[in-house]
């Protein structure tokens, strides 16, 4: 019998709402062991920072876009027209042959099933340590304009990017796949983000195509369910979750003091 998951299809949300539900559904996690798949959208632009970024070193003087600080680290990401997931769980509760050891072996764990969405849509992706003979870690202020080991590049172009954040046996990871990307925008609202366009690409530029983020939603759902052996049940936030997410908003991501703080505590 197939296991079963929470799913939660959300619409474009706000950043700041975005990132508020995320964290709901890892607090929520502690309490009622509901491993979830979340795949949401953004309805207008946003720039989320890493946990650890200061914004003063990152955003560019000259930008306008609202921007808001993530629980992983990282670096800065642009989110626009793109299709964005979470995942929140134990290990055992992918159902895994092979219990990862580490961080590295559950991103490519994890990963697999957004192989299998490339896949389906006539894309073979591969992880960056396999495929790219320059290794560009050491993230500057553009998440997608250098390669860890697991990042996913197609055609040696990064396509996308994804954060972990862990707690003991606990595992919330979300991850951005890009539709489009304009980096003219990304270029005036990130510093050091240049040639940004020559390590990156987005689904609409190798499919050659405009894609649809509703149609890319239940595929990306769909390759979960397939890779993983998993049910999925579509549901929507609990009470608490929703109120959560309120106190959130109010105390944390709406605030000042956690979106432009230069250093943050644990």
């Amino acid at each position: 019998m197939a296991k079963k998951w929470r799913l939660i299809l959300d619409d474009k949300c706000s950043g700041h709402y975005n990132m508020a539900v995320d964290e709901a559904l890892l607090h929520s996690y502690t309490h009622f062991h509901i491993p979830t798949l979340r795949i949401y959208g953004w309805k207008d632009s946003c720039i989320s920072l890493g946990y650890s970024q200061d914004p003063c070193n990152v955003l560019s003087p000259y930008n306008d876009i609202p921007f808001v600080r993530r629980i992983t680290g990282g670096a800065s990401i642009l989110h626009d027209q793109e299709l964005t997931y979470s995942i929140i769980c134990n290990a055992d509760d992918l159902g895994l042959a092979v219990k990862p050891k580490n961080v590295k072996e559950m991103y490519r764990a994890i990963c697999s099933f957004i192989i299998d969405f490339y896949s389906v849509l006539g894309l073979k992706a591969s992880f960056a340590k396999d495929v790219v003979s320059e290794r560009l870690g050491g993230y500057g202020n553009f998440c997608f304009s250098s390669y860890e080991d697991f990042d996913l590049v197609i055609n040696n172009k990064k396509i996308g990017g994804n954060a972990q954040r862990r707690k003991r046996d606990l595992i919330f990871q979300h991850g951005s796949i890009p539709q489009s990307i304009d980096f003219d925008v990304i270029a005036k609202a990130i510093m050091m983000s240049v040639d940004s366009a020559s390590k990156v690409s987005s689904l609409d530029e190798l499919l050659g195509r405009k894609t649809d983020f509703y149609s890319l939603r239940s595929t990306l759902a769909k390759s979960f369910e397939n890779v993983f052996s998993i049910e999925l049940d579509q549901m929507s936030l609990s009470s608490a979750e929703e109120e959560t997410v309120k106190d959130l908003l109010q105390n944390k991501y709406l605030k000042d003091c956690w979106n432009n703080a230069k250093t943050i505590m644990a």
